[in-house]
């Protein structure tokens, strides 16, 4: 199953996206017509216009689900700018779109020094368990898994669900869903502490080959921080990734290149898990 990581505009996440979804739980018809008020994107208006239309009363019950995914779609995964009209469209930034499974797994591999990545069957129950209840404070590990950091004031599972994943718990002040965010200041954070978390990801695998030693991992760490372009030839194999270490480094590099990205641009991020089966 895929997962799909974008960088989004962060004032316009925050301003506009947000506030709007929060309203929008209890009286969707001022929520869509304020945000009408505010857009300059022509499709984005003719969505919330077409909304406004089939209109018929209350929260999110009373709106088209249709185009109500097509607009909400269109917020959170376009890259939008402010004009002297309005907000619009200025195009769609690349982003990560790769196997959610192995994602999830390279994440917990950095932010989670408890992660058995070496045992395979431990590590997937260990997946397995963190995609139904994804846990806090595991910075990019717990965004793939779909949880909210801050909590949001709308269950963000109400907004709208592809696999029918999500929780939202007010006296826990814990949310997650399909989808999630992440403010650029977070994203900025993840990336000053990423070279530390990388380190000690490669200090444990140093220990766990000793006394065979890793001769590149130098090399790998500078992929991985953008320093060099390639990830290098393995003569050794990673003991927790086995045959497909080499693939696995690379594409670790292209997850911590997107929070590179993110962060230089300030940018927030978004992951959502597409439809398909799980």
């Amino acid at each position: 199953m895929e997962l799909v990581l974008r960088p989004v505009n962060d004032r316009f996440f925050q301003e506009q996206v947000l506030p709007f979804l929060a309203l929008a739980m209890s009286d969707s018809a001022q929520a869509l017509e304020s945000l009408h008020a505010r857009l300059a994107d022509e499709q984005g208006r003719l969505l919330c216009e077409r909304l406004l239309s089939s209109h018929v009363g209350g929260g999110l019950g009373g709106v088209e689900q249709e185009p109500w995914a097509e607009l909400v779609d269109r917020l959170t995964f376009l890259h939008w700018g402010p004009g002297a009209s309005g907000w619009a469209v200025v195009g769609q930034r690349v982003g990560y779109a790769g196997d959610w499974d192995e994602a999830l797994h390279l994440a917990l591999m950095v932010e989670d020094p408890s992660y058995p990545y070496w045992d395979a069957r431990a590590s997937h129950g260990r997946r397995d368990g963190f995609r139904q209840h994804p846990v806090a404070d595991l910075g990019l590990a717990s965004l793939i898994g779909g949880q909210w950091e801050p909590f949001p004031a709308f269950p963000p599972d109400r907004v709208f669900s592809t696999q029918g994943r999500g929780e939202y718990v007010p006296r826990e002040q814990y949310a997650f869903a399909d989808w999630a965010w992440r403010s650029a200041g977070t994203v900025a954070h993840w990336h000053v502490n990423l070279e530390r978390k990388l380190r000690r990801l490669l200090a444990r695998e140093l220990e766990r080959l000793r006394p065979v030693e890793l001769p590149e991992s130098d090399e790998v760490l500078a992929y991985w921080l953008g320093k060099v372009p390639q990830p290098p030839v393995l003569t050794v194999a990673f003991s927790g990734l086995g045959r497909r270490s080499a693939s696995w480094i690379q594409e670790l590099g292209v997850l911590t290149s997107h929070v590179r990205e993110a962060a230089q641009a300030r940018d927030g991020l978004v992951t959502l898990v597409p439809t398909g089966r799980a």
